[in-house]
């Protein structure tokens, strides 16, 4: 495809993608980059169809990012969450500021993970794999991912509260 026929293809799609990627997100940076992240792997799959089929391609393809997206963020509340409560357990009542002040020490404790915990919660916490999946991945038991898990998110924490 020829740069202009990129921007001519572009140019057709960018406002119902983004408009159907909005509604769904309904935060204007998350429905831009899944209007461009379906465009993109559209561009790259070579796939050439129909134009009624392919704009109903790309609204499908744009609807299930801006869900994902959804859901990953849940995920990352929901362990923020989840974090607080096992912190406040752990060491008493604990003010918050804000969620987002946790964000870099979260990262320095997964950097200081081992390799095996790191792996466990990264492709649960945030690519949003259960279990099973993790377990067929990896090529352990279920049972190993969830204890893994488990024993990841205490040493997280403790890492975390240390720094």
């Amino acid at each position: 495809m020829t740069r202009e026929e990129i921007n001519i293809f572009y140019n057709r799609y960018r406002g119902r993608l983004y408009n159907t990627a909005y509604r769904i997100s309904g935060d204007r940076m998350d429905a831009e980059e899944v209007m461009q992240d379906a465009m993109i792997k559209y561009l790259k799959s070579g796939m050439s169809l129909e134009l009624p089929k392919e704009e109903a391609w790309l609204v499908k393809c744009t609807v299930r990012g801006a869900i994902d997206r959804l859901r990953k963020k849940k995920r990352n509340l929901e362990f923020l969450e989840e974090y607080k409560a096992d912190v406040k357990e752990k060491t008493g009542d604990v003010k918050w500021r804000d969620g987002a002040d946790m964000v870099p020490k979260i990262k320095e404790g997964m950097a200081r993970l081992p390799d095996g915990y790191r792996a466990v919660l990264s492709m649960i916490l945030f690519e949003g794999f259960d279990y099973e999946e993790v377990a067929q991945i990896m090529d352990v038991k279920e049972s190993t991912v969830r204890s893994q898990y488990m024993r990841g998110k205490e040493r997280l924490i403790k890492i975390v509260n240390e720094l």
